[in-house]
């Protein structure tokens, strides 16, 4: 069964894969589901992977309150202890989804191996925050398709966009979410400051940065590389959503850290 009651909340997750390999959780981005890394499985057969839609996103369970990280933190210990997931794991998570995977790392160091960040929104001083809040308010408002263009032509950008089919999926899945549940998460994104915690995460850390992110850019990544003691930084052509925008680039880096020791 897809779904599993995991700290509060019934949370859709796809598990794939060989099972006696080392896991592979994926953290999608803020708008994302499962469906986010549909495009980069084909690299990923050979590792066994678990991808979760997080709470208030794609087919888990809504919400109506305001939200903050630590919340989806213990969700994903919920995950993977419910999994019977209790050893060290590989994760990988793109914008939002790479500053969940960075909180999760520093509060259950144990629980990674290896971390991969593509354009990691970690909150603090990022410049996005006023963004945030006003398109929360919008979407409980007006809904989501005010914001969908709005909003891809600064993650997704026409460049990406060559796969004409992939980029439609994705931007209907985006104005499928819930409008209340996607304001949560940008308020929750918008009061985040996971700046002061990042020392203490211990497992080797590669830090994506997209030479064409420009809600965050390469060397505000490279400002997060910094912080982490065992953390490596790479620049790629990519956009905001590295493994959206070009899986094949950001499923061969990835695989290539991981696999090194």
């Amino acid at each position: 069964m897809p779904w599993i009651e995991a700290n509060g909340a019934e949370l859709y997750y796809v598990m794939e894969g060989p099972e006696t390999d080392k896991p592979l959780i994926l953290i999608h981005e803020l708008g994302g589901s499962v469906g986010s890394w549909d495009r980069a499985m084909p690299l990923l057969q050979n590792r066994r992977t678990v991808r979760w839609d997080w709470r208030g996103a794609g087919q888990s369970e809504k919400i109506r309150s305001e939200l903050n990280v630590e919340v989806l933190v213990a969700d994903l210990k919920a995950l993977l202890d419910g999994l019977g997931i209790f050893g060290a794991v590989d994760m990988a998570g793109t914008a939002l989804g790479g500053g969940v995977a960075l909180a999760f790392a520093a509060r259950h160091p144990a629980r990674v191996r290896r971390l991969v960040v593509s354009s990691p929104a970690i909150g603090g001083d990022s410049g996005i925050e006023d963004m945030l809040r006003r398109r929360a308010d919008e979407v409980e408002k007006t809904g989501m398709r005010t914001q969908v263009d709005i909003s891809l032509n600064r993650s997704y950008l026409p460049k990406y966009r060559t796969d004409k089919t992939a980029f439609q999926t994705y931007r209907s899945r985006w104005l499928a979410n819930d409008p209340g549940s996607y304001a949560s998460h940008n308020r929750m994104l918008a009061a985040m400051d996971e700046r002061e915690n990042l020392d203490k995460i211990t497992s080797p850390t590669l830090v994506i940065g997209g030479e064409d992110d420009s809600l965050l850019p390469p060397i505000d990544m490279q400002e997060i590389a910094s912080r982490i003691p065992t953390s490596q930084f790479m620049e790629l052509p990519t956009g905001h959503f590295a493994a959206v925008n070009t899986p094949i680039i950001w499923a061969n880096e990835t695989l290539r850290f991981f696999d090194s020791e």
